[in-house]
């Protein structure tokens, strides 16, 4: 560790930017001059509770004194002071059951580790062309359905919600055997069905993709292999890294694809932009944001219409062939 430093540019930079941010900014100052540059050592999340502040304060500061991020304050105050801090340790103490007493593992591997699954998945993606024979896919159907799973519930609600805002005729199948049954009874050989199947993988929704090949529908499958069940059943594979140094599968790199995959049908799809905004307005008008900038997003239609918006989508809940 190094001892502290008399005042140097840069802290008293801080120092002026704590006066004008309030009580809380100068107890992060406080913290951080106590024994600077030495603190800047520490982990952010360290200071942070030091000073009983919140990482919106910290950002703030730093802004405030006109430098990027504690990264960049550490660089700052090493060239100050002449010599090499050290950077933070980023072990933290893991209490999974499944793990070795006190396994220390290391946050820094953790984010590299999802840097590095997202980086992969989209240049294969990317390289192979299956995100825009997908995307082509969902233009062409007559109507879109949605599924997801278990954990994968909550990424079709993500990609339904993406792809209403820009599409007609796109349903959420709730993941219960009498949606999927009402979803199968409506399906038609045009429509595209999007699955999320990730291990331990669901019998409901490999059935429901099973059905749907039968119909002759396109089935778009995105999952972490191409030995995965659902694949006997899908037109397009879409395989997403899902490694992960914690206990279950990392849901980074599926959400950036299924972000990536509407946006792509979204470029495609006639009157998008137009339709977009057309549903910002309304939902303004109807008082639907009352908060901050209105969003473009809206509630999924769900099968049978539950939190669905069918006077907005264009279709009936009840009734998709409407």
């Amino acid at each position: 560790m190094t001892g502290p430093l008399a005042p140097t540019p840069t802290l008293e930079l801080l120092r002026a930017a704590a006066e004008l941010c309030g009580p809380t900014a100068q107890r992060l100052f406080a913290v951080l001059a106590k024994d600077y540059p030495a603190s800047l050592e520490r982990r952010p999340g360290q200071l942070l509770r030091a000073a009983g502040a919140s990482a919106a304060d910290l950002d703030g500061l730093l802004a405030a004194a006109g430098v990027a991020s504690t990264d960049d304050l550490r660089r700052l105050a090493a060239r100050e002071a002449g010599q090499r801090l050290a950077e933070p340790d980023l072990r933290f103490t893991s209490r999974e059951p499944r793990s070795e007493p006190r396994e220390r593992s290391a946050l820094r591997r953790m984010i590299t580790a999802e840097q590095d699954n997202l980086r992969r998945t989209l240049a294969d993606l990317q390289a192979n062309g299956s995100l825009e024979v997908a995307a082509a896919a969902l233009l062409r159907a007559r109507r879109r359905w949605v599924l997801g799973d278990l954990k994968s519930a909550g990424y079709a609600s993500l990609l339904t919600s993406d792809l209403t805002s820009s599409m007609r005729d796109v349903f959420l199948v709730q993941p219960a055997t009498g949606a999927a049954v009402n979803a199968v009874s409506d399906a038609h050989a045009d429509d595209a069905l999007v699955v999320f199947s990730f291990r331990n993988y669901s019998r409901l929704t490999v059935d429901v993709a099973r059905e749907f090949h039968a119909l002759g529908a396109s089935v778009i499958a995105l999952t972490d292999s191409y030995t995965s069940p659902v694949c006997s059943f899908a037109s397009h594979v879409l395989a997403v890294d899902t490694r992960s140094e914690s206990p279950h599968h990392s849901p980074t790199a599926v959400a950036a694809a299924a972000h990536v995959l509407a946006a792509l049908a979204a470029a495609g799809a006639k009157g998008a932009a137009r339709r977009s905004r057309r549903r910002a307005e309304l939902f303004r008008s109807l008082g639907s944001y009352g908060l901050g900038h209105p969003a473009s997003d809206a509630a999924p239609a769900t099968l049978g219409g539950v939190g669905g918006d069918p006077g907005l989508t264009g279709t009936a809940a009840g009734n998709p062939d409407t």
